[in-house]
C-alpha cells in the first residue's frame, strides 16, 4: 500500500486526487505529492502535509465500542 492511500478519503474531501501509483494531484492537475519506487515520500504542498497530519491524529483516536441492546426475550 502506498503512503497516501491511507489518507485518500481525507485528501479527496479537500479537493485532491490520489491515483493508483500513490501520487497526489490538486484540482488544477498539478502534482502535489508522491512516493517513489523506494518508498520515499515527498510533497510540494504544505496543505497535503497538514491534511495527512490531521488524518493521522483522527485515526489514532480510540473508537467507541458499540453496546448491543438486549432482546426482549433475553430480558424475561
Amino acid at each position: 500500500m502506498k503512503y497516501y492511500h491511507k489518507y485518500k478519503v481525507e485528501l479527496e474531501a479537500k479537493g485532491y486526487r490520489v491515483d493508483e501509483h500513490g501520487y497526489v494531484w490538486d484540482s488544477m492537475g498539478n502534482q502535489s505529492a508522491g512516493e517513489d519506487n523506494y518508498g520515499n515520500v515527498q510533497s510540494k504542498d504544505a496543505n497535503v502535509n497538514e491534511v495527512c497530519r490531521l488524518a493521522e491524529i483522527e485515526q489514532a483516536k480510540p473508537k467507541p465500542k458499540k453496546v448491543k441492546a438486549k432482546k426482549a426475550s433475553e430480558e424475561k
